[in-house]
């Protein structure tokens, strides 16, 4: 074990003083904690360049103190009962750091510290509801291993040169391609596809390249808070726009005076009611972005688990202009195996993405690269999300039967069959608060949509999870819920 110790050579103090020093202030500081252990007097003096004696000396200066204690035949270790005055000595150092001038921070780290507006980063990151993820139990998590550990052999010497494209590893962009026009009728080529660590860097990204402060920014509501709080970091005017049975109303873009630099949309599966935009208005869209010189970030949010519905053609496979940033990740179907995220850029963006890119985020692990580009390119991706599509729709359905036999008319659900969710919506007359609890009490995966807005939150809207349940569990919580429900009211 080695420690870095800052010793003066020319300093009037004894060198088994300075070490004291040394070794309180990194307890004092926290850097050693109780129970840490220290390493051997051996092993200080040779990392330190100074004698043995030296450093047991030094030991025998903090044993006395009772800042350390030697067990014999387990070594030295940071007591658990430090001395009574180590308290003060902590608030002292708090009062010098506290007297240090306030740091000049900028406009961007001011906005942060500053903004009700711009929340918490994990407003929307709801433990009731898995975080979004999958199952952990239904991953394929054999098919996994079988990529990773083909990808480890390294046979060709190629594949172990430097990667120097920004957008990513070469081979897994043409399997996502392959993918994508497969999947969702997305028109690009490779070297249209960059890959980011997840979805919140790729955003970020675009707001970087395409915003200025006071620029104006379009938004679905109720729309996915991650998203409206990217643009507010970077000092973007939020418009808020309503979400009828068809998708986001184009129709009050038109009404905002002045320019839209984005709009961020979720057509495929709107987050949170899971509405799908139509075709109408994804055409409509399309008109307006090009009329205006808008451009449209696509965020493909959830649109691999539809459930015997008709997928409609990505915007972006729609567009013919060149207006659409398609976004997308491996959140859903693979996290935490992957979590991958990726944009499609259009043409006039490349350049200056690719650019941008080599500056903030160059490399990534390549072996997870290497191995997500044999695991698509095997099928194993695809047959996954086929597989999961019946699972789940087998527990969305018996979700939608336990609510309907336990509540009747008195429960209102959205008839969109995808997701991994269902939008549902009590009578205004249950409290929040109640819902929320019984759920809790229930186990049941239930979470209100009040996050989800910028204008007022329609009453008793909730999101219940269904994936990681199987039916017999889905019927027992629903069943249970219910009955602590009614015997509140």
């Amino acid at each position: 074990m080695e420690m870095v110790l800052r010793l003066r050579p020319k300093s009037s103090q004894p060198v088994y003083k300075q070490v004291c020093e040394e070794l309180k202030e990194a307890i004092l500081t926290g850097r050693l904690k109780p129970g840490d252990k220290l390493p051997s007097t051996r092993d200080l003096a040779d990392s330190a360049g100074i004698s043995r004696f030296t450093v047991i000396r030094s030991y025998e200066e903090l044993s006395s103190q009772g800042y350390i204690e030697t067990i014999s035949g387990s070594g030295t270790f940071v007591n658990h009962n430090l001395p009574q005055h180590l308290s003060s000595l902590e608030e002292a150092a708090g009062e010098v750091f506290a007297a240090r001038p306030a740091v000049e921070l900028s406009a961007f780290a001011t906005r942060l510290l500053e903004s009700d507006n711009i929340g918490q980063a994990t407003a929307e990151l709801f433990t009731e509801l898995h975080y979004g993820g999958p199952t952990i139990d239904q991953l394929p998590l054999s098919r996994w291993r079988e990529a990773v550990a083909r990808c480890s052999r390294f046979e060709d010497s190629q594949s172990l040169s430097y990667v120097a494209d920004p957008f990513g590893y070469a081979p897994l962009r043409k399997a996502i391609a392959g993918y994508l026009t497969r999947s969702r009728s997305i028109r690009c080529l490779p070297d249209q596809v960059a890959l980011f660590y997840e979805g919140a860097g790729a955003r970020d990204l675009i707001a970087r390249l395409l915003l200025n402060p006071g620029d104006t920014v379009a938004v679905e509501d109720p729309g996915f808070p991650g998203a409206r709080r990217t643009f507010l970091m970077h000092a973007a005017k939020i418009f808020p726009v309503r979400v009828d049975g068809e998708g986001l109303l184009v129709s009050h873009l038109e009404k905002h005076q002045g320019r839209i630099k984005l709009v961020y949309v979720t057509p495929s599966h709107h987050d949170p009611t899971g509405v799908v935009m139509s075709l109408p208005r994804r055409l409509e869209l399309l008109r307006w972005a090009d009329r205006t010189g808008a451009f449209i970030i696509e965020d493909d949010f959830d649109s691999e688990f539809r459930y015997g519905e008709k997928p409609v053609p990505s915007l972006q496979g729609l567009d013919e202009n060149d207006e659409t940033i398609y976004l997308s990740s491996f959140w859903k179907v693979l996290f935490p195996v992957v979590k991958l995220a990726y944009l499609v850029v259009p043409r006039r963006l490349t350049s200056v993405m690719s650019r941008a890119k080599s500056l903030i985020e160059r490399d990534f692990s390549l072996l997870e690269q290497r191995a997500l580009a044999d695991f698509i390119d095997h099928g194993h991706l695809e047959r996954h999300i086929k597989r999961m599509r019946v699972i789940y729709a087998r527990r969305r359905a018996s979700l939608v039967q336990a609510l309907t036999r336990q509540f009747g008319k008195h429960v209102m659900m959205s008839d969109v069959s995808a997701g991994m969710h269902l939008l549902v919506t009590f009578p205004p007359r249950l409290a929040e608060e109640r819902v929320l609890e019984c759920a809790q009490q229930a186990h049941l995966p239930l979470v209100s949509t009040r996050n989800y807005y910028l204008t007022e939150p329609t009453a008793g809207e909730y999101l219940i999870g269904f994936a990681h349940a199987d039916e017999t569990q889905i019927r027992q919580a629903v069943e249970t819920f219910a009955q602590a429900v009614k015997r509140g009211t």
